[in-house]
């Protein structure tokens, strides 16, 4: 017996005109370049995407002042992660992600 593979499942379909920002900079260690997507989706957290390392992570104010996780998540070198960060902090919205979802 054939088993027969189910019909794609669409699970949301979302149309929207979206703020992006594009912000270049540079430091002692290394150039960056990002692309920010301020967006109504994803909780409060902004699409921050490093055209430097070619990753992208869902991030808000608060994710881009932890070091550690700028350097794991975006390729940012560790020397910069806290100056960078504090750099993008100042771009995204300082608002806690249970008001964005109502």
């Amino acid at each position: 017996m054939e088993s027969q593979l189910s019909p794609l499942e669409e699970l949301y379909h979302v149309s929207e005109t979206d703020k992006v920002r594009f912000i270049g900079m540079t430091t002692e260690q290394a150039r960056y370049d990002f692309g920010v997507v301020f967006t109504k989706q994803f909780f409060g957290k902004m699409l921050v995407v490093s055209l430097t390392s070619g990753r992208a992570a869902l991030l808000d104010h608060t994710d881009v002042l932890e070091a550690d996780a700028m350097t794991r998540l975006l390729g940012i070198e560790p020397e910069d992660a806290e100056t960078v960060g504090e750099f993008l902090a100042t771009l995204l919205p300082n608002v806690p992600s249970y008001e964005q979802a109502d």
